[in-house]
């Protein structure tokens, strides 16, 4: 008997049919990106930038007054007047101080660093310490004043603030009493 002749066409696949995977008790990558996105996104509106601490505080109520109190010692930081050289050693300790507020530092480091002799650095310390923005601490230490040199509202200051609060209970800056503007 002779075989029936197959036909030259390719049959059809078998269709298989496959059951969905059931959902993974645990977040799948696909949830994990959405976040990663979000916060990569918080990163971009922040200029870029990873923040540690939260956003500072804006407004303090010193005096019944609307504003911080280290914003209101800035702008009345023309009325101390201050000589060259204590403005100049204020700015530099209120970027090299560390987190408790002190500087490592001799008045002759200082003079070396200045270009001027240590008696120069000594007066203007004075200036400082009577105003309430730096003082000495122990032999070759110097503290600046948190209110002054930290951001207002920000962890750091709080914590300095806390652990310093006798100390700077006899030392608040105030700016000297001037002339009224017309």
């Amino acid at each position: 008997m002779a075989q029936a002749r197959r036909s030259a066409a390719v049959p059809e696949p078998r269709k298989v049919r496959l059951s969905p995977v059931p959902d993974s008790p645990r977040r799948g990558p696909e949830d994990q990106s959405q976040n990663l996105l979000k916060a990569l996104e918080k990163i971009g509106r922040n200029g870029g930038t990873f923040h540690a601490d939260p956003p500072p505080k804006r407004y303090a109520f010193p005096g019944g007054l609307h504003l911080s109190l280290s914003t209101e010692i800035h702008e009345n930081l023309w009325r101390f007047k201050l000589p060259e050289m204590a403005r100049n050693l204020l700015d530099l300790m209120v970027a090299t101080h560390d987190e408790d507020g002190l500087i490592q530092a001799t008045q002759q480091g200082l003079g070396r660093h200045f270009d001027c002799h240590h008696s120069k650095i000594n007066r203007a310390m004075k200036v400082l310490d009577t105003y309430n923005f730096a003082w000495k601490y122990r032999q070759g230490q110097y503290r600046v004043n948190p209110v002054y040199a930290y951001r207002w509202g920000s962890r750091k200051q709080h914590a300095l603030v806390a652990r310093i609060a006798d100390e700077l209970k006899n030392r608040p800056i105030e700016p000297p009493l001037s002339e009224t503007r017309n």
